[in-house]
């Protein structure tokens, strides 16, 4: 199917190995097309992210890699269980009670693992795959790109390919030279996180699932469960409290969060931390270009939304089959100029703005008072656990009341404005 000839050394050069690109190198090489992957490091490596959404199954049959992940090992999640500041209240999200999801059961994965699997699979598919090389340069012509990289001795080489795909992560290497990521305005948040052993987990159905635990500066805590004896924790807290309550170190400062949220004390008794704390900040933004003539970008270069509810590796593993249909048709058709991109990045920018949403209630008072109440329909909370779920193309009835969930949340935005009017006086 290549129709590069003389032209190109490969149709497409996919720059990042993570969910994003190696789904973009595998879909593309099971096209037929002809593929190089530059990577900067050596897998397997440390990556946050691991817990994953029903809706990324179908991706996994997709790609033909869903039997190789489902026999990895991983722990399987159903759900996911919030609890609130003051302790009793709970609210459980089971996916097989969420609407329209066909897999309701995903995994827990260590990322190192995880990624590693997705990016042999490009490479099994037919994809070749450069670990430790490095771009320095891309040189856009009419007729093509001309990549400049260094390899792992740090010699350079350069290789000529048709279209080049950015998924450099927040990199966002041809993403910040054609223009820039935008930081969400409302979702100005930071994450402290590192991996224990000594926490108990649920038992039964549930002993897989991520918990949560919200806090009354609007933070939270994730606990997730990566192995028998080891889970994964981690501190979003807002910028805002940062800078007032951070320690000198991660490490202080995600034992300071934990320490300072009540409701998770039980579990964290006989906690022992057995890896660094890691610290991430300015991670929920928008590329203001995703695409332009021969590139496109995928997955963290082009978007990533605040972990709350777990859909980056969803949402890059999606744009990575979208992208290589993108490009598929579009050097088929002789055109991979903006154009031959343009229904891609609506549906990046929309999807984005569907889970957005979502990520921006729950850091609203009148949001989370709801959800940590009873539904006033059982209908309501089901279609809402279907969005949390991965449904990024939910059915006109599940719009309709996840509607009316917004709609009561807004009354009770009303009902807490008054009530603090009220207190005032």
């Amino acid at each position: 199917m290549s129709n590069s000839g003389e032209r190109w050394d490969y149709d497409v050069a996919v720059i990042g190995g993570g969910p994003g690109g190696s789904s973009a190198a595998t879909a593309l090489a099971r096209r037929g097309r002809s593929v190089v992957v530059l990577e900067r490091e050596r897998f397997p490596r440390f990556h946050i992210g691991e817990s994953q959404l029903p809706w990324t199954n179908e991706i996994f049959r997709a790609l033909g890699v869903r039997d190789t992940i489902a026999a990895s090992g991983f722990i399987e999640k159903w759900g996911a269980s919030f609890r609130g500041p003051d302790g009793p209240d709970e609210r459980y999200a089971d996916f097989q009670n969420a609407r329209e999801t066909p897999t309701p059961q995903t995994f827990q994965v260590l990322r190192e693992k995880f990624d590693e699997i997705l990016l042999r699979h490009a490479e099994k598919c037919g994809a070749r795959v450069l670990e430790e090389h490095r771009l320095v340069d891309a040189v856009f012509d009419s007729d093509g790109v001309t990549l400049h990289f260094a390899g792992r001795d740090g010699g350079a080489d350069t290789v000529r390919v048709g279209v080049v795909v950015d998924a450099s992560g927040r990199a966002g290497v041809l993403v910040k030279r054609f223009g820039r990521h935008e930081h969400d305005p409302l979702l100005l948040n930071i994450a402290v996180h590192a991996q224990y052993e000594g926490i108990p987990r649920a038992s039964g159905r549930r002993a897989g699932d991520i918990r949560m635990f919200t806090r009354p500066d609007m933070g939270w805590l994730w606990f997730i469960p990566l192995s028998d004896a080891v889970i994964s924790v981690g501190a979003v807290i807002p910028q805002v409290v940062h800078r007032r309550e951070s320690r000198p170190t991660p490490e202080e400062s995600l034992a300071h969060y934990l320490a300072d949220t009540p409701a998770a004390l039980p579990l964290l008794e006989r906690a022992r931390r057995v890896s660094p704390a890691r610290f991430d900040a300015d991670y929920s933004y928008l590329a203001t270009r995703i695409a332009g003539d021969r590139w496109v970008a995928v997955g963290d270069a082009a978007a990533f939304l605040d972990p709350v509810f777990s859909t980056g590796v969803m949402l890059a593993m999606q744009g990575g089959l979208e992208v290589a249909e993108a490009i598929d048709s579009g050097l088929r058709a002789g055109d991979v100029s903006v154009r031959a991109f343009a229904r891609y990045e609506r549906a990046v920018r929309g999807r984005y703005h569907h889970f957005r949403r979502f990520a921006v209630g729950f850091y609203d008072p009148a949001f989370r008072k709801l959800w940590y109440s009873r539904p006033p329909l059982r209908s309501i909370f089901d279609a809402v656990v279907s969005v949390l779920a991965g449904n990024w193309r939910p059915s006109a009835t599940t719009r309709v009341l996840v509607e009316v969930f917004f709609a009561v949340v807004a009354v009770k935005r009303v009902l807490l404005r008054l009530g603090r009017l009220r207190r005032a006086r």
